[in-house]
């Protein structure tokens, strides 16, 4: 087992890298003391449980509600999106994180073994981080980080969106804060239709509160302590691609056929095209624009870390 009273240190750089260990292996531990590896993986099995709980209420309040809409719409709506990609994450981490806790190194495959162990210890291999011999390419490091990246950037968007635009222009799913712009009645294409809005958020249910609160609030709060707590995922590089990566990723949602957020829906904003066209590029580089917020709270996590260290 690996030592479940310290979490990943420093070490000198491997030929050829400037980072003493892969992006997997630092997705497994946390960069202050006081997380070992056994209370980070605690943390890491509650969070996802968590999540799969919030899952299951959120989807069937989506099913419950009322929309013109084939059933179809939510796995292309904006939230099911951000929330299944940091489920996915989430997921993949805590197997990683526990089987680093329990086998810290690959199990060898010696030819002049049977089938059968052979292929046990591909299995078990298969659940491990990857390490540098194994899938420890670049590709494999970019494409992990970029998922890294896109999870937690669409989560504050999801956030951002729901709070800054959709509540305040009456499309919260309850009451909105008085806003020069409201709806007397649900819009045909809202994410939310068939919801009384004469009733505040704890009004019309303990699901639809419980969904709200969790998929638009609590998921930012937790890539929040994921970020700053869980991983010593350092810095994104390249930036050019991760920027990119995340913009052509928010744009994709542009072109599913279903607006799944009303100022991307023509029909609703009706002669406004050009307050249309403005929310469409609005939403297509707020995503840069998240990922430079990460960026920096990955930044001071650095920070914050290296002078804990040196104060030991």
């Amino acid at each position: 087992m690996a030592d479940a009273t310290t979490p990943l240190l420093p070490g000198p750089p491997a030929k050829g890298s400037s980072d003493s260990h892969p992006i997997f292996l630092r997705a497994c531990h946390s960069p202050w003391r006081w997380i070992n590896q056994s209370v980070l993986t605690l943390f890491r099995f509650v969070i996802s449980a968590y999540l799969l709980v919030v899952m299951s209420f959120s989807l069937k309040y989506k099913l419950e509600m009322e929309d013109d809409h084939t059933r179809w719409r939510i796995p292309f709506q904006f939230s099911s999106v951000a929330f299944i990609l940091l489920l996915l994450y989430n997921l993949q981490v805590t197997v990683w994180t526990f089987m680093h806790l329990v086998l810290p190194k690959e199990l060898a495959e010696d030819p002049a073994e049977c089938h059968g162990h052979q292929f046990r210890n591909k299995v078990i291999n298969a659940f491990l981080p990857p390490s540098r011999t194994r899938y420890g390419g670049y590709n494999h490091r970019f494409w992990f980080s970029l998922f890294y990246t896109v999870s937690h950037v669409f989560t504050f968007m999801n956030t951002i969106i729901y709070w800054a635009v959709l509540v305040p222009a009456g499309h919260g799913g309850f009451e909105p804060p008085k806003a020069p712009h409201r709806h007397p009645h649900a819009p045909d294409n809202s994410t939310v239709a068939g919801y009384d809005p004469h009733k505040g958020l704890f009004e019309e249910g303990h699901l639809k509160a419980y969904s709200i609160i969790n998929l638009w609030s609590i998921t930012s709060v937790i890539a929040l302590l994921e970020i700053l707590l869980f991983n010593s995922i350092r810095r994104q590089t390249p930036i050019v691609g991760h920027v990119a990566g995340t913009a052509l990723a928010s744009l994709g949602k542009l072109v599913t056929g279903h607006a799944g957020l009303f100022f991307l829906d023509p029909d609703l904003m009706g002669d406004t095209h050009g307050a249309a066209f403005a929310a469409s590029f609005l939403f297509v580089t707020l995503a840069p624009g998240i990922f430079a917020y990460m960026y920096g709270l990955i930044a001071m996590r650095e920070s914050m870390s290296a002078i804990h260290e040196t104060s030991q």
